[in-house]
C-alpha cells in the first residue's frame, strides 16, 4: 500500500448536468491511497494521516497535482510521424501524408518503433485510454497491443478495414478483413486491460460487402467495439452519397450493415443532417469530436449544443 501526498483533482459530473460546485472534487492538501495498484480511499492529508497502516509508505509530492489519467476517444497511432502535417484538407491530406505514411506499417519493427513512442507521448499528456487506430496491416495492431500490454495499458484498438479507393497496399477484401480482425479479436480482445475496436476507416473505404462484414463481426463479438469515420468534411460527404446512392444518408451506410449501437464511436460528425442526429441518439451511439483537427483541417465545428439536445431527449 501506498499514500500519495499532492493537491488532487478529481471530476465527479458532468458540470452541464450539475451545479459546477458539485462536478469536481479538490484538495489542496490531499491525500490518494493505493492498495495493490487500485485507489482506495482519497481525502484530504489532515483526515487520512493519522489513520494510515504501519506498511502503508507516504509519497510526497510537494507542488504537484494528481488527477485521473485523460481518455482520448478517437486517434491515430501510425500517424504520430506525420502530426501537423499542412496544407491541405481531408482527402488530399490522406493521400498525400496518410496513405504513404501508413504503408510503412507493414513493416512489425517499424510497427513497434512507432507504437512506443506514440505510447510515451500519450503518457507524457497525461492520457491513460485511448480508442486508437492501426492501419490495414494485423501486424500493426498485435505491435501496438504488445507494447500496451508491458505497459499494462487500457487502450481499445482495432484494424483498419478498406477494400477500396486506397493504394494497393493498403487494402484488404471483405473476406481477409473479417478474417484478420476475428484472429485479433480472438487473441487481444478482454487480454488484460486491452480491448478490440472493429474499424472500418470510413463509408468510401469499405464497400457495402465489408461494411456488413464489420457488422457480422460485432453480431458473433457483441462485447467488441466498433470505430470509423463520419461526415467529417463536405467533399466527403458528398463522395460517399455517389458511392452509395441507395442509402438515405452517410450514417445509413454504417445503419444498414448494423454498426450503430452503445459501444460504436463515430469520429468528427461535423455535418450530419436532422434524421442522422436522431438516428444517433436513437440507438445510443457515440460520438468523438476532434476541434483541433477539424479546424487544422479546414473541416468545420462540430455543433456540441446539437448533440446537447439529443443526448437530453435520448436520455
Amino acid at each position: 500500500m501506498q499514500a500519495h501526498r499532492a493537491s488532487l483533482l478529481h471530476f465527479l459530473e458532468d458540470p452541464d448536468r450539475v451545479a459546477e460546485e458539485d462536478s469536481y472534487e479538490y484538495f489542496e492538501d490531499g491525500l490518494l491511497l493505493v492498495d495493490e495498484g487500485r485507489v482506495v480511499e482519497i481525502g484530504t492529508s489532515e483526515q487520512l494521516l493519522p489513520d494510515l497502516p504501519s506498511h502503508c509508505d507516504l509519497v510526497e509530492h510537494p507542488d504537484a497535482l494528481i488527477m485521473p489519467g485523460m481518455v482520448d476517444t478517437h486517434v491515430h497511432y501510425p500517424q504520430t510521424e506525420m502530426v501537423a502535417a499542412y496544407g491541405e484538407q481531408l482527402l488530399e491530406w490522406l493521400e498525400t501524408y496518410t496513405f504513404p505514411i501508413e504503408s510503412r506499417f507493414s513493416d512489425v519493427d517499424h510497427a513497434r518503433a512507432i507504437a512506443e513512442l506514440f505510447l510515451d507521448e500519450l503518457l507524457r499528456c497525461g492520457t491513460t485510454t485511448a480508442m486508437v487506430f492501426g492501419t490495414s496491416h494485423p501486424q500493426s495492431v498485435e505491435a501496438f497491443f504488445e507494447a500496451c500490454e508491458a505497459r499494462n495499458l487500457r487502450m481499445i484498438a482495432g484494424k483498419v478495414l478498406m477494400d477500396r479507393n486506397a493504394p494497393d497496399d493498403l487494402t484488404d477484401t471483405p473476406e481477409s478483413g473479417y478474417r484478420d480482425s476475428k484472429a485479433l479479436i480472438e487473441k487481444w480482445h478482454n487480454r488484460g486491460r486491452l480491448r478490440y475496436a472493429v474499424t472500418p476507416r470510413f463509408a468510401a473505404t469499405s464497400t457495402a460487402e465489408q461494411l456488413c462484414s464489420a457488422g457480422q463481426l460485432l453480431k458473433e463479438y457483441p462485447d467488441v467495439y466498433l470505430q470509423t469515420h463520419l461526415s467529417e468534411n463536405c467533399d466527403e460527404v458528398e463522395w460517399v452519397r455517389q458511392l452509395f446512392p441507395d442509402s438515405d444518408n452517410y450514417l445509413d451506410t454504417y445503419d444498414g450493415a448494423g454498426l450503430l449501437g452503445r459501444r460504436s464511436v463515430f469520429a468528427h460528425c461535423l455535418h450530419l443532417s436532422e434524421p442522422e442526429w436522431d438516428r444517433l441518439a436513437e440507438t445510443h451511439s457515440n460520438i468523438a469530436f476532434c476541434p483541433a483537427s477539424n479546424l487544422f483541417l479546414g473541416s468545420g465545428l462540430f455543433n456540441l449544443r446539437r448533440a446537447v439536445e439529443k443526448i437530453s431527449l435520448w436520455a
